[in-house]
């Protein structure tokens, strides 16, 4: 489930609707995912037979009800050796409250309804829901910061990959631009990107978007290497 209207990281605290109930979430600490032979799913039965990632150090508040009936709680998850404990607190007359599982997310949820209402043990609960875990806006985030930190630094490329990889950022810039046009101008206004100039290590970059320049790219990326360059020079 991808947020609509909201937009996470840009939003947060945000709310979403699930199974007629709205719930708000606060991301505490975005978390991180295991390596592939550490990583860790949700059971297939707990949400429409999809599988979602369970990502490690992560804590969420979740809020949900009104009046009497509202439950404001903490969700965290983390890795152990044999695979992640769920954990949900919560304070009651003054009292903090602390329930674990290692079975699923919904099993602490679930522990969380019986020990608040303890004459319904039937009363369920989705632990996906209430841990966050089917919300691709941050699975996304997880996974982009995931590339980023997985990057070799800047300096020790070569003078092509670091060509290769400026006018490749730049593409995407140029990308971002278009994709946001519509949320902030009339289609008649017609704005274009002409040029970004970015910095990446003390080394400069300036990327032409006009269309008229031959490239194999989408944006012609040049290195400055001796001050300010005026628009005069292109």
């Amino acid at each position: 489930m991808s947020l609509n209207p909201n937009k996470y990281p840009e939003d947060n605290p945000f709310s979403v609707k699930q199974n007629n109930t709205t719930y708000k979430y606060h991301i505490i600490s975005e978390g991180i995912y295991q390596p592939k032979n550490r990583l860790c799913y949700t059971s297939a039965r707990s949400h429409n037979n999809t599988r979602y990632k369970i990502p490690d150090d992560y804590l969420i508040q979740t809020s949900w009800g009104r009046g009497k009936s509202k439950h404001i709680i903490e969700c965290e998850i983390k890795y152990e050796l044999d695979g992640p404990i769920f954990i949900v607190r919560f304070q009651e007359d003054s009292q903090q409250y602390i329930l674990e599982s290692k079975e699923s997310p919904s099993d602490a949820a679930n522990k969380y309804l019986w020990k608040k209402n303890p004459n319904n043990p039937h009363a369920r609960i989705s632990g996906v829901h209430v841990f966050c875990l089917n919300i691709l806006d941050i699975e996304k985030e997880r996974e982009r910061k995931h590339r980023s930190s997985s990057f070799r630094p800047f300096n020790t490329l070569s003078e092509s990959m670091r060509t290769k990889r400026s006018r490749a950022f730049s593409v995407q810039l140029d990308k971002a631009f278009k994709n946001e046009v519509p949320n902030f101008f009339n289609s008649v206004n017609r704005p274009v990107l002409q040029e970004i100039r970015f910095c990446v290590q003390d080394k400069d970059y300036l990327a032409n978007y006009n269309k008229e320049k031959p490239s194999s790219f989408d944006a012609f990326v040049k290195v400055i290497d001796q001050g300010p360059i005026s628009r005069d020079t292109y």
